[in-house]
């Protein structure tokens, strides 16, 4: 309520008793009533307001659709006849119908719902959402705005809950990128045995140098009085490790090529999701972090059955900038690999540093396979190592196109 009202009441009210108005002293008290009512009102507006955001899912894949359910209570005696709820939504995701106005924030708009409730009221209002970009999208917090009767005082209300809506990235059959539908990573063949699963022992034998001595089989080396080994059976599945270098160009001031980063990320999860279908024990590596977080993306292979989904949500959150190079990653994790690995490099760019990698590893016995976008095929690959071109920026968006068909 402004000053100059009860300034108004307090002239009115001393003129009636000076002048002994009847009249003047009963408009007096009307305009205290009212004054009195729109400040009750306005202290009390937004008690008992409750406003809240159910999404269908909090997992989308790329295209999926899900419903979104916004639920506004007033839950007092005290009707409300003008109610704003402001609520923050993601730019990227289409949501469908509602009043969407730009933000003052970057990649945000504001879903404004303008309505009016009774004493103990419920409103809700029902939207489809669509996931037609990869990421993990925040949505709220909402402000609420409430009006007395009479429109002379606001009050405002900031529910700070969010919710985190993450979309996967899309993957596509790998004929669709140009790789073979059988062998995409070659015939390779190690010199000696492969990975050995250490949970399936078939025996022991005597210890050579360069054994591991977390091996040691130590009651047969008590029985035979010479330190003995355990060996293993061969592993069920094979290792392969995803490689992925995050950034389009050699310097990071040089900006990102979006296009062509969606391409290697499509390429990623279509690899992974390959390995993950046909028996691999599938590990992921990025040379960047994700958002929420800020922890490097560092997925072991493994075969646990929700390990594509970890993949899925790794590449979802992961930020646009490597912080690292690509190498260094490929040089510290390789390490931790098995013998005999398969080991998947994207990568945008070719440098000369990342061929010595490739070379490295294949000098290390693990099978290497090269995947390059942008606008030339390489021609300088490494002996040895596997390479495919999936195409241009352009292919993106002919990807894109086909899987919201």
């Amino acid at each position: 309520m402004k000053g100059f009202w009860w300034t108004l009441v307090f002239v009115i009210l001393l003129t009636s008793v000076i002048f002994r108005s009847n009249f003047l002293f009963l408009i007096s008290l009307l305009l205290a009533l009212v004054g009195g009512v729109s400040l009750v009102w306005a202290r009390y507006c937004l008690a008992g307001v409750t406003y809240r955001r159910r999404l269908g899912t909090l997992r989308l894949f790329y295209g999926e659709e899900t419903e979104m359910d916004i639920e506004i209570v007033n839950a007092k005696p005290l009707p409300l006849p003008w109610l704003r709820a402001e609520d923050e939504m993601p730019e990227n995701v289409d949501i469908r119908p509602g009043r969407l106005y730009q933000s003052h924030l970057p990649m945000r708009r504001i879903l404004s719902n303008l309505l009016s409730l009774r004493w103990y009221e419920r409103v809700t209002r029902h939207y489809k959402l669509r996931g037609t970009h990869r990421g993990a999208f925040q949505f709220g917090p909402v402000q609420v705005t409430a009006e007395d009767i009479f429109g002379f005082s606001t009050r405002q209300a900031e529910f700070p809950e969010t919710q985190l809506l993450v979309v996967y990235p899309k993957f596509v059959p790998l004929t669709v990128l140009g790789l073979p539908a059988r062998h995409p990573f070659g015939d390779f063949k190690t010199p000696e045995r492969l990975s050995e699963d250490p949970m399936r022992l078939m025996g022991a034998r005597e210890y050579r140098p360069g054994d591991s001595y977390r091996f040691v089989h130590w009651k047969a080396t008590a029985r035979r009085q010479q330190l003995q080994t355990k060996v293993f059976e061969p592993s069920a599945t094979h290792p392969l490790a995803i490689f992925l270098n995050i950034n389009t160009y050699e310097h990071v001031w040089e900006g990102v090529d979006r296009q062509l980063q969606e391409l290697a990320i499509t390429t990623d999860a279509s690899i992974a999701r390959y390995g993950w279908e046909n028996g691999y024990q599938v590990g992921l590596y990025v040379n960047s972090v994700v958002q929420p977080g800020g922890d490097r993306i560092r997925i072991h292979p493994g075969s646990h059955p929700d390990q594509f989904i970890w993949i899925l949500e790794a590449l979802a959150k992961v930020i646009e900038y490597g912080r690292w190079p690509i190498e260094a990653i490929i040089h510290v994790e390789t390490h931790r690999l098995s013998y005999g690995s398969t080991v998947v490099v994207i990568s945008p760019i070719v440098t000369d540093s990342l061929k010595q990698t490739l070379s490295y590893l294949r000098g290390k016995h693990h099978a290497v396979v090269l995947i390059t976008m942008g606008d030339e095929r390489r021609t300088d690959v490494p002996p040895g190592v596997v390479y495919y071109y999936v195409g241009k920026r352009e292919e993106w968006n002919d990807l894109a196109a086909i899987k919201l068909a």
